[in-house]
């Protein structure tokens, strides 16, 4: 089971993809929803397309040699932060990198905890730094806490959602009234490359109904048949509603 305190999306960049290899399935083990790319146009176009939380660069011969990668990273417009994982390499390197964007550089060879715990001190923020939270009618999903909120006869509760619970939830809920298809929620919550005829993608939000609906009498979460699944503003009860569930 995926840990619920994560729930984050990481894109690792790897040209020769050794790293990648070892990386990848670690950091899923993390709860991370993990991308890969083993190129520099591959790495910004998934940069582009989904919300990074943030970046690892794999050196994977001596020397930091992904300099113009981070750069042109930042030059897109990427804030999340970005690890460099580097073989060996000088402390102008060093430099180099952390002037073209880095946040962090670790060499290699290093235990897989040191990296992840960099990466928890990364995509850590101060208060006044985290996003807002995602609010419909009653429910809240706190971002900070990586939970919903419900409010029940004036009382809030407290849900606590899995990783890709979570992922699924911000989606919808950044797109209200707009219907997701299948395979863009296989993307945004499993990665690029799932196979979106999966039926995992409609147990995640059989699960979601279950902790966020039917305890409390609702049907905000919509099938459309043969296109997705929409969520409403949550301002009509299960009982008000004729939508397919």
């Amino acid at each position: 089971m995926l840990p619920t305190f994560c729930g984050m999306k990481a894109l690792i960049v790897d040209e020769g993809g050794r790293v990648a290899e070892r990386l990848h399935p670690a950091l899923e083990q993390e709860g991370y929803v993990v991308e890969s790319a083993h190129a520099r146009g591959e790495a910004l176009w998934l940069a582009g397309e989904s919300d990074v939380d943030v970046v690892v660069v794999c050196s994977s011969r001596p020397g930091v040699h992904d300099v113009p990668t981070i750069a042109a990273l930042r030059e897109e417009g990427e804030s999340a932060p970005i690890l460099v994982m580097a073989r060996r390499g000088s402390s102008n390197e060093t430099v180099a990198a952390l002037d073209a964007g880095a946040d962090d550089v670790v060499v290699s060879p290093v235990p897989f905890a040191e990296v992840a715990a960099r990466l928890r001190a990364l995509t850590r923020r101060p208060p006044t730094l985290l996003p807002d939270d995602l609010t419909l009618g009653d429910l809240r999903l706190d971002r900070a806490a990586r939970c919903a909120v419900r409010e029940d006869k004036g009382e809030p509760v407290t849900i606590a959602l899995s990783a890709r619970e979570f992922a699924l939830l911000e989606l919808l809920m950044r797109h209200p009234g707009q219907v997701i298809s299948r395979a863009r929620i296989a993307d945004h919550v499993w990665g690029a490359g799932h196979e979106a005829g999966s039926n995992v993608v409609d147990q995640v939000v059989s699960h979601l109904r279950a902790k966020l609906d039917r305890p409390f009498g609702r049907r905000d979460i919509v099938t459309v048949r043969g296109a997705g699944y929409r969520m409403t503003n949550g301002a009509h009860p299960a009982s008000g509603m004729s939508a397919a569930s």
